[in-house]
């Protein structure tokens, strides 16, 4: 994660200025979710090993950031793009199995928690450091100090634990209902994770200023995740955590469509950040609960398959918009609207609607 917020914070940003305008950026994101979308669904039925899967993986996302360093044509987006989704399978499937088949089923609440709090706890420094390291360097220099810091994951590697899974997962597709709470998850994880980089182009100029800002969200994302966690595992239900958390988060993006100025959108998107940061760990956990019968590994595969289908789903819906309105705003609003019905499907679904 620390080599990720350093290579890749200031990407959408480093297009921008090369050129690159709203449509490319989403069409950017949508190639990656496509690649891991279809590589789940297609990946052969064959036992793999998760210390040279998350090998693999840690090598895509670090050629993500490099093939960009030097931009001379359009197809380097598609080929960043395309090591974004192999590193969605070949990392974090492995990562997201590992990191819940050794931890207990009843700290599993905690454990989501913790797991999400990383992430902001990194991006607090990390993320304003590559902005400077790019103002005042080069983005060259950042992306090369950035993809340097892969070596470190690659060597810690060793004392990581090792097991087998598999991808292949036709037959949970196919036997399970379609998890409509999962995929409306992913459409709200993309406004987050992939339009609020995108619309915050608007607002700032510099690199310092981006990464500045990402910095100020994962300073708010990173309260109370764990908090929140361990009391839903103490009360042996997280149903009212699910529920409240879910409402907050999809109701937070509504007024990002409508700030026209940094000030607001600073405020606002810290808001739906936080909102959203203190939802994930009970999506996560709610997604081990549901198909706790098919195992951790199983689950981890499943639930990234229906996410992936959101992140699409949401970043299509979005082009879509766009491409008859002329209107990014219009765009985020339309699908922030979509993103309210996440709650309403998941109780329709059966989500913790008996106690666990």
């Amino acid at each position: 994660m620390a080599a990720m917020f350093f290579a890749q914070t200031l990407i959408v940003f480093w297009l921008s200025q090369k050129g690159s305008n709203f449509a490319d950026l989403i069409i950017y994101y949508l190639v990656s979710y496509i690649v891991a979308l279809a590589g789940i669904f297609f990946f052969p039925k064959i036992k793999i090993q998760a210390k040279r899967s998350m090998f693999f993986g840690i090598l895509f996302s670090a050629l993500m950031p490099f093939v960009l360093i030097i931009i001379f044509h359009p197809a380097q987006l598609f080929i960043s793009a395309i090591f974004s989704g192999l590193n969605c399978i070949f990392f974090w499937i492995p990562y997201n199995i590992m990191h819940f088949k050794f931890s207990h089923e009843e700290k599993r609440g905690l454990h989501s928690g913790m797991y999400f709090l990383i992430s902001p706890l990194i991006g607090i420094t990390l993320q304003p450091l590559a902005g400077v390291v790019a103002e005042k360097f080069g983005f060259e220099t950042m992306f090369l100090i950035g993809v340097s810091l892969y070596i470190v994951p690659i060597l810690l590697l060793k004392i990581v634990p090792n097991f087998e899974f598999d991808i292949n997962i036709k037959k949970e597709i196919f036997t399970h209902k379609f998890n409509w709470a999962t995929f409306f998850q992913g459409i709200a994880m993309r406004i987050n994770w992939s339009l609020i980089p995108i619309f915050t182009l608007l607002y700032v100029t510099t690199p310092t200023a981006f990464g500045n800002f990402f910095g100020y969200l994962a300073l708010v994302s990173a309260i109370a995740s764990v908090i929140n966690g361990n009391l839903s595992d103490k009360m042996k239900s997280r149903k009212t955590f699910y529920y409240l958390f879910s409402f907050l988060a999809v109701f937070s993006f509504l007024p990002l469509a409508f700030v026209n100025n940094f000030y607001y959108w600073y405020i606002f998107a810290g808001i739906s950040g936080l909102c959203l940061y203190l939802a994930n760990p009970f999506w996560l956990a709610a997604n081990l609960d549901y198909y706790k019968e098919i195992g951790v590994e199983r689950t981890i595969v499943l639930r990234e398959f229906f996410l992936n289908s959101g992140f699409i789903a949401a970043l299509f819906i979005t082009l879509l918009v766009f491409y008859f309105t002329d209107s990014p705003k219009a765009s985020l609003m339309v699908i922030s609207i979509i993103s309210l019905l996440l709650p309403f499907v998941s109780y329709l679904q059966g989500i913790y609607r008996a106690k666990i």
